[in-house]
């Protein structure tokens, strides 16, 4: 009796799966179609108001009874890795609808091919844009149209994950600095002077993180410039101050705290944020499901001593965190609920808000009393001749 040959399956070789075209910022409808009517003065100053996407971190092991005020916490690790680690391979378009003609910007109705589709950052009203070269990356100036300012040459063999400016350009040129996290600990970061452009500095890291069980050197996954200097978060939620000393840009001090919350959730998402003339930061809290957030935390930095306050009040602010932002608005003149965050549930796609005071976390629901994609509200009647309607 033969044996019978056992079937061989065929595996077909993997197509190339088309990257999708993320919309960014992925703001609320009613946001976007409000910023888009402004005067161009007024979407730039909105446009400062807007960071970057947040990082998601995981603890490595959960402790059974332990306290955020024990040094030797359990180690993180990146749990978002389609966003932090794949940012290279995501493509975006501008989702802000600017009017058309001298504001209307590529993303829209033009054809116009335009390389810069890779966004890794948007630091005082410029995204940091990359393309299909990667030794090609720019600062794009998203309210005029189809401009955008060169940057030096990058090493492809050096990841380019995140980047931030350490001031606003407008004001002094000379002055700014343009700063890439690379996601190594060797090699953390590297910095190039705007108003020289010519290289790239770079500097070997040989600093351990102290909130690091294991001495690895550090890692930063996030950074916020700040009246000059840099203020990077390690994955392990040490804050380093990154400033220029003699030529060099150099870590010149270490926060004794950590950057975490402030109860020991299984997951939890981070943004760094200016507002208002502070460093905030946001955490969005899973406490079991990556799906579902639970609660939220919003911690101010405190400069002398580098730690950080819980807030539990935000005044007239209102913040948004989105899966590839955080911004804040003033609420009386957008006419959104103050005090409280806003923030997509992933599991059913839709946005709920965190009310700063009762420390409750409620659905949108429109006028009709239906949970809606995205919140609305009505805005205020006011009086100016720069508004287009």
């Amino acid at each position: 009796m033969s044996r019978q040959k056992k079937k061989e399956k065929l595996v077909k070789p993997q197509e190339k799966t088309k990257s999708f075209l993320e919309p960014w910022p992925n703001l609320p409808q009613q946001l976007l179609d409000f910023m888009g009517r402004q005067h161009p003065d007024e979407t730039n100053r909105f446009m400062q108001n807007i960071s970057f996407l947040g990082v998601t971190k995981s603890w490595r092991s959960v402790p059974k009874q332990c306290s955020t005020k024990n040094a030797q916490l359990p180690w993180l690790e990146i749990s978002d890795k389609d966003h932090f680690f794949q940012s290279k391979t995501q493509e975006h378009t501008l989702n802000i609808p600017f009017r058309r003609g001298e504001y209307w910007w590529y993303g829209r109705s033009t054809s116009w091919d335009i390389p810069w589709t890779h966004f890794h950052g948007c630091s005082h009203g410029l995204i940091v844009a990359g393309g299909k070269d990667p030794a090609m990356f720019c600062l794009l100036i998203p309210t005029s149209r189809f401009t955008y300012r060169s940057i030096p040459t990058w090493d492809p063999t050096i990841p380019f994950k995140f980047a931030t400016l350490s001031s606003n350009p407008y004001n002094n040129n000379k002055a700014c600095f343009l700063m890439v996290l690379t996601g190594c600990s060797t090699q953390a970061f590297v910095v190039s002077h705007l108003g020289y452009q010519n290289k790239w500095m770079k500097e070997e890291n040989t600093l351990l993180d102290p909130n690091c069980s294991k001495r690895k050197l550090m890692q930063f996954t996030n950074a916020i410039g700040f009246e000059g200097k840099f203020y990077a978060l390690s994955l392990q939620g040490t804050l380093a101050v990154i400033e220029e000393i003699e030529s060099r840009f150099q870590i010149t001090k270490l926060s004794r705290s950590r950057a975490v919350p402030s109860v020991f959730p299984k997951h939890f998402t981070e943004y760094l944020l200016e507002s208002n003339g502070e460093i905030l930061l946001i955490f969005l809290i899973f406490e079991l499901s990556i799906r579902k957030v639970d609660k939220v935390e919003v911690f101010k930095l405190q400069m002398d001593d580098l730690s950080w306050l819980k807030l539990d009040k935000l005044g007239n602010r209102t913040l948004f965190a989105g899966t590839n932002y955080c911004m804040f608005v003033n609420a009386s003149q957008l006419g959104c609920r103050s005090n409280c965050v806003y923030f997509i549930e992933r599991a059913t796609n839709t946005w709920r808000f965190y009310e700063m005071g009762s420390d409750t976390i409620s659905p949108c629901f429109d006028d009709y009393g239906s949970q809606t994609l995205s919140p609305v509200w009505e805005e205020p009647i006011v009086e100016n001749k720069f508004l287009v309607r």
